[in-house]
């Protein structure tokens, strides 16, 4: 016989005590959340500072980091990456990042043609890509100068690059132009695998020539000293809306940026070891790329107006000759590096 259920009292009883102890998981639970929401509240970023993906250019901002710098200064720092500088700059369209490592071609292009507002704050550093060949290409002799690259195609890193801007002076160097070559768009960890006996150049950014070098596959056709001495690359860049909202944060990041630079002169073996550890390749061809590169956080003004000069000859930006001084004038702010 099976034994007798519950009575209906004891049954309210029951199902009362469920709605208790469900109300009393309730509270706890929301007790929980809240007691999370106090103690560890979601920590906003200070600034949001965009770079260049392996772009040893912009060693700086890893030297910051490892030496615990941003902490210092009291600032909370996220990082994003880009594949190149003009999507560096579509980053600083959207609203993605307050400040940012990038090539000065990219911050001028996009600032002129979609009226992007940034402002450059400081120089990077100064030369530092290559013009690379197919090994087989150039030790067969079939590929010695610019001109034996007429009708084949090169790899590069974007229409917006400065490297795109130093193939073009290259080209023209040599009596050529941009359309008696085909340009393909790649990735510079891609470019040099890439190469073919049709396909046999490409122009990036360090590490990506000296890693090349280094594992036999392609050979410098052109350094970008060798295109322009002393060109301007990399600079430190910021939205004109984060600068009018925290220019004290704006010169923390500057004058972090500044000690980094002057840290990686005075210290090249440390420096080359974060370098090496960042990357992961090997020492030596980080050695070869870190030794083409001039690591220098000064503004160069006449520089930039080159750039420009050569980015409105190619067509490449809207702007008149004209009007470049005006523009150069609320392009630049040297009063943070300055002070620092």
């Amino acid at each position: 016989m099976l034994p007798d259920g519950p009575s209906i009292a004891e049954e309210g009883f029951l199902l009362e005590r469920k709605h208790l102890i469900a109300l009393a998981l309730t509270v706890v639970i929301v007790s929980s959340v809240a007691i999370i929401a106090v103690w560890y509240p979601t920590t906003q970023p200070d600034v949001r500072i965009g770079y260049l993906n392996q772009d040893l250019h912009q060693l700086a901002v890893r030297v910051a980091l490892e030496n615990g710098w941003f902490e210092e200064e009291g600032l909370n720092v996220q990082l994003l990456q880009f594949g190149n500088g003009a999507y560096e700059m579509d980053g600083f369209l959207g609203g993605q990042i307050d400040m940012g490592y990038l090539g000065a071609a990219p911050a001028m292009t996009k600032s002129i043609n979609q009226d992007i507002g940034i402002t450059v704050l400081a120089a990077v550093n100064l030369e530092g890509s290559a013009i690379m060949v197919h090994k087989g290409e150039y030790d067969a002799g079939r590929i010695a100068n610019m001109s034996d690259l007429a009708g084949k195609t090169v790899y590069h890193p974007g229409p917006s690059t400065v490297q795109n801007f130093l193939l073009r002076l290259a080209l023209n160097q040599s009596g050529m132009s941009i359309e008696d070559v085909a340009l393909a768009q790649s990735r510079p960890q891609d470019m040099a695998i890439s190469l073919t006996p049709s396909s046999p150049a490409f122009i990036a950014w360090e590490p990506f020539p000296a890693l090349a070098e280094y594992e036999d596959l392609a050979v410098p056709l052109l350094l970008s000293e060798e295109i322009w001495p002393r060109h301007p690359c990399c600079v430190v860049a910021t939205s004109n809306s984060f600068l009018e909202a925290h220019p004290d944060r704006v010169q923390k990041v500057v004058d972090i940026h500044k000690r980094a630079e002057e840290w990686i002169v005075d210290n090249p073996l440390d420096a080359l070891a974060i370098a090496v550890d960042w990357l992961g390749a090997d020492e030596d061809a980080v050695e070869t790329a870190f030794n083409r590169i001039i690591y220098d956080y000064n503004l160069n003004r006449t520089g930039l107006e080159r750039y420009l000069e050569f980015l409105i000859h190619e067509e490449l930006v809207d702007l008149d000759y004209g009007d470049m001084d005006a523009f150069l004038d609320g392009f630049i702010n040297s009063t943070f590096i300055e002070s620092t």
